[in-house]
C-alpha cells in the first residue's frame, strides 16, 4: 500500500526501524542500532515520555552479574535445578551466562552510573544468607534519563504521547503500527522496515511501582499472529506489609501464623534464592485453615534492613537519586506502618509480569521483521524456565536482561532492515479496521468504563487461590471471570484520547488473563513457579514442555511443544537416564 494511501487514515512517519516503547529496554535497543549503523533512522515512539516511562527507574537499581568469583558453568547448574526447573533454553541461558556481564560496560559507556570500586572495579554485594552464583551492582536511577539523551545525540528521533496499539503487516509480516496521540486524539501510522516491541510486561495494574506494565505490545503482537510461549508464567507476588503495601523484603523466610508456628519452614524448605509461590500459597492455606494473619518478625529479617541500606542510603552505592526515591518511599511507608510493632502483619503483593511474546536467540518473533527485548518477551524467550520474568527469582536480572536482550535483538533488526530495498507496505484494508477498532469506543454515547474492566480481571488474576495455588475447578472458575470481562469489551466508551488508551490497556489485559488461565490448565503437572494442588508432582515424562499459543481464525490455539532436553547437557533424570516424576513447586532435583 503507498504511502498516499495510509494518509488517509492519518499521519504517516517512516523510519528504517521503529522501536515501540522509551524504556530502559527500548532506548538500549536504539543506541545499539545507531552505534553500529548510523545510517538507519531510528524511530522510538513512546505512550508516556521516553526517558521516564517504564520500570527502570522506579526499582531497586540492581543488575545481577557474575562477579570474578562467579563461575558461569556453576550458574547454569544452578539456574536449570533450583530456578527454570529445567524449563529453560539451555542453549540461550548458556549465551546469556556468559555474555551479560557486557551490560555493564555498556551502561558505562553510555553515561549511566554504575558504581565502582576506587580501583575501577564494579562494586557489588551479595545476597545476605544466600549463597548464590551471582552478585548485585549497583546502578542510579536516572539511567533511561541518561540513555534517551545518548539515543537523541546519536540522531535517533522520538515521538512521545503517543499510544501504539496494532502492528501493520504486509504478505505475513510486519510493517509498522498504529496507534494515535493521547493529548490530541490524532491517528498516527508508522512504517518501517523492521519493528522492535520494547513494550513491557503485563502487571495488571495492581502494585504501583509495577503499574506501567499494561500488555499493550503483547496483545498487539498475538493480534498480528505472533506465537506466544510460557503464559502461564505472569503470576509473580511479593510479601507486602498489611497498612503500607510497601515490600517486605525477605518475609518469606520470616513468616509466622497467629499461633507462634514457623509457616516459613513448613512451606519453603530446600535452596531458595528469592521468593517462591510457596509464600503466598503458605499465606493462603494459614487464613484458609484457620490460622491467620500471618506476620513477619522483623527481627530476624536482615534481608530488609540490608535492603534499606542498600538502597536508602550513600553507604553502599553512591546514587543520588535512588536514595532520593527510596528515602521518600520508605518515609511514607513507616508513616502508614506506624504502630503495627516489630511483627507485622504481611499479604502477598501480586505483581504479574507475564512476558511471552516468543522470541528465538536473536529476539525475532514468529512474525517476520518483529523483534521482542526486554520485558516484553522474557519469560518468551524461555532463557529463564519455569518461573515470571521478571525479576525470574534473580533480583536484578529484569535491568541485566533488558540491555542485553535489548542488544540482541537490536543488532538483528538492523541486518534485517539494511537487507530490504525499500519499505515493505501494508495491508490496507486491515489497517482501516485497525482504525476503526481502536476508535470505537470514542464513538459510543454510553457504554462500559474502562476501570470496571480492569477490577473485573483484577478480581480473577490477584486471588492467590486462582493463579497461584492453582486447581482446575478454581482456575475454571477465574476464566469464566475473564471471559465474562471480554464480552464486555464490544461496549468500552472512552470520554477522551487519555480514557481511549485505557480502553485499549483494558483489553490488553483482558487478552492476558484469557492467555495466562488456558495456558495454566493446560500443563497439567506443578514446576518451580508454577503449583497445582491437582497436578502436585513435576512430571518430567509428560510435561518437559514449552505451552505454545497463537491467535488462529478468531481463536485462542494452544500446543504443548517438547523441549529439545535431550540435547541440552542438563538433564533432571541425571546420568541413569529415565523420565520420571518428582515432587512439584521448589525445583528440588539433582540433574
Amino acid at each position: 500500500m503507498s504511502v498516499f494511501d495510509l494518509g488517509s487514515l492519518g499521519e504517516v512517519m517512516v523510519a528504517d526501524v521503529l522501536v515501540w516503547g522509551g524504556g530502559i529496554a527500548g532506548l538500549s535497543a536504539a543506541i545499539t542500532i545507531k552505534e553500529r549503523s548510523p545510517g538507519l533512522d531510528v524511530l522510538v515512539v513512546e505512550k508516556a515520555t521516553a526517558g521516564w516511562a517504564g520500570k527502570a527507574d522506579r526499582g531497586g537499581g540492581i543488575l545481577a552479574f557474575l562477579t570474578p568469583d562467579d563461575d558461569p558453568e556453576e550458574f547454569i547448574r544452578f539456574h536449570v535445578r533450583h530456578i527454570g526447573c529445567f524449563l529453560e533454553d539451555q542453549e540461550l541461558l548458556r549465551e546469556y551466562a556468559y555474555t551479560c556481564n557486557r551490560v555493564l560496560d555498556h551502561l558505562d559507556a553510555w553515561g549511566v552510573r554504575v558504581a565502582r570500586e576506587r580501583d575501577g572495579s564494579w562494586k557489588y554485594v551479595k545476597t545476605p544468607g544466600a549463597e548464590v552464583p551471582w552478585g548485585l551492582a549497583g546502578v542510579d536511577l536516572d539511567m533511561c534519563r541518561r540513555l534517551r539523551q545518548r539515543a537523541r545525540d546519536l540522531g535517533t528521533r522520538f515521538l512521545d504521547k503517543v499510544a501504539l496499539v496494532d502492528l501493520l503487516v504486509d504478505g505475513g509480516r510486519a510493517a509498522g503500527a498504529i496507534g494515535f496521540g493521547v493529548e490530541d486524539g490524532r491517528c498516527l501510522l508508522a512504517r518501517a522496515k523492521a519493528v522492535i516491541l520494547a513494550s513491557g510486561s503485563q502487571n495488571y495494574r495492581v502494585l504501583p511501582m509495577w503499574s506501567c506494565g499494561r500488555g499493550d505490545g503483547i496483545a498487539a503482537a498475538y493480534r498480528a499472529g505472533a506465537e506466544m510461549r510460557n503464559a502461564e508464567f505472569g503470576s509473580f507476588v511479593n510479601m507486602v506489609h498489611a497498612a503500607s503495601r510497601e515490600v517486605i523484603f525477605g518475609a518469606e523466610d520470616h513468616m509466622y501464623n497467629a499461633v507462634g508456628e514457623d509457616v516459613s519452614a513448613r512451606y519453603r524448605p530446600g535452596v531458595q534464592p528469592d521468593i517462591c509461590p510457596m509464600a503466598a500459597v503458605a499465606w493462603y492455606r494459614e487464613h484458609l485453615e484457620g490460622r491467620g494473619p500471618v506476620r513477619v518478625k522483623s527481627d530476624e529479617n536482615v534481608l530488609q534492613v540490608g535492603s534499606e541500606i542498600l538502597f536508602a542510603t550513600d553507604l553502599i552505592w553512591d546514587r543520588p537519586a535512588a536514595n532520593a526515591f527510596w528515602s521518600r518511599l520508605w518515609e511514607k511507608a513507616r508513616s502508614a506502618e506506624e504502630g503495627w510493632g516489630e511483627a507485622p502483619e504481611v499479604l502477598p503483593g501480586f505483581v504479574g509480569e507475564q512476558s511471552p511474546v516468543r522470541v528465538d536467540h536473536r529476539m525475532a518473533t514468529t512474525l517476520p521483521g518483529l523483534f521482542a527485548v526486554g520485558d516484553v518477551s522474557y519469560s518468551g524467550s524461555a532463557w529463564t524456565g519455569a518461573v515470571p520474568s521478571p525479576p525470574g527469582r534473580i533480583r536484578g536480572s529484569g535491568l541485566m536482561n533488558a540491555v542485553w536482550s535489548a542488544r540482541r535483538g537490536a543488532i538483528a533488526a538492523a541486518e534485517h532492515a539494511a537487507g530490504l530495498e525499500g519499505l515493505p507496505g501494508a495491508d490496507d484494508e486491515r489497517a482501516a479496521g485497525l482504525k476503526e477498532r481502536i476508535y470505537a469506543p470514542l464513538g459510543r454515547e454510553a457504554g462500559e468504563a474502562s476501570g470496571d474492566i480492569v477490577r473485573a480481571v483484577q478480581a480473577a488474576m490477584t486471588p492467590v487461590k486462582y493463579s497461584n495455588w492453582k486447581s482446575e475447578e478454581r482456575m475454571r472458575e477465574a476464566l469464566g471471570m475473564v471471559l465474562e470481562a471480554k464480552a464486555r469489551l464490544p461496549e468500552l466508551k472512552a470520554q477522551d484520547p487519555h480514557d481511549l488508551a485505557r480502553c485499549n490497556e483494558a483489553a490488553s489485559m483482558v487478552l492476558c488473563a484469557e492467555m495466562f488461565y488456558r495456558a495454566s490448565l493446560e500443563r497439567k503437572e506443578s514446576r518451580g513457579w508454577f503449583v497445582r494442588e491437582d497436578y502436585p508432582e513435576t512430571d518430567d515424562a509428560g510435561w518437559l514442555k514449552w505451552i505454545v499459543l497463537r491467535e488462529e481464525g478468531g481463536e485462542m490455539r494452544l500446543a504443548a511443544e517438547d523441549i529439545p532436553i535431550e540435547r541440552y547437557p542438563l538433564k533432571p533424570w541425571g546420568a541413569a537416564g529415565g523420565r520420571g516424576r518428582a515432587k512439584g513447586g521448589g525445583g528440588e532435583k539433582d540433574g
